[in-house]
């Protein structure tokens, strides 16, 4: 086992002794459970164990944006074992679930949107960047491929490969919009993609009838994803 921090609070949530740089992501998403040492380097660690869902899901998002992977949960609950293999985090678990769970990303959405395709593209594309400073040198590239169709290709920065947003038309005002990533990317990043794409398509009064699917084509309402 990892050897854990000295000041972690007890508990199944831990901060891995001498994995941190001070990032300060954790504790953004989970201000209440995650501290900064005044002792050692500003090194971080839970200062207090999670309680209530809403507490669990802040701890768990507080390991998925660990920058050096140095959050780790140590205990057997099934459900959340379940909830960080789904979001690709096997690696910071101790222990194995009882069942057999994969990364579960969404990679297609179908919509409904009352206007031309070449609207629906200017509505997206300037909503596809991420609140970065300028040094990260975004790029967004978007491509008309058809009457009925376009390509969206964003890069958090300017070298590394790209998320690809394709949109098609469908019968009656309906649109299904497939991700993928571009070669030498990491297929998870893609359910990032979709939480950030969804956001975006939920917050927009003329988007209605979303429906998300798997790589198992398995269906979920726009509320499900986290």
């Amino acid at each position: 086992m990892p050897d854990r921090y000295n000041e972690n609070a007890a508990g199944d949530f831990y901060v891995e002794d001498g994995v941190c740089t001070s990032c300060g992501a954790p504790q953004a998403e989970a201000p209440d459970l995650i501290g900064h040492s005044k002792n050692e380097y500003s090194h971080c660690y839970f200062k207090k164990q999670p309680e209530t869902e809403e507490e669990i899901e802040r701890a768990i998002s507080a390991i998925q944006v660990s920058c050096i992977s140095g959050l780790r949960y140590g205990g057997s609950n099934e459900k959340i074992l379940k909830r960080l293999y789904e979001i690709g985090e096997a690696a910071q678990c101790d222990q194995k679930p009882l069942g057999n769970y994969k990364p579960l990303i969404w990679n297609n959405v179908t919509f409904r949107y009352e206007g031309p395709i070449k609207e629906l593209s200017e509505l997206i594309t300037p909503k596809i960047g991420l609140d970065l400073p300028a040094s990260f040198q975004q790029e967004i590239i978007l491509q008309l491929l058809s009457d009925d169709s376009f390509e969206i290709i964003y890069k958090w920065r300017s070298t590394g490969s790209g998320d690809i947003f394709k949109c098609h038309s469908m019968a009656d005002s309906m649109f299904s919009m497939e991700l993928s990533v571009e070669d030498g990317g990491n297929e998870i990043s893609i359910r990032g993609t979709a939480i950030r794409l969804n956001t975006i398509l939920i917050t927009d009064k003329k988007i209605s009838e979303i429906c998300w699917f798997d790589q198992d084509n398995n269906a979920y309402s726009s509320t499900e994803l986290k």
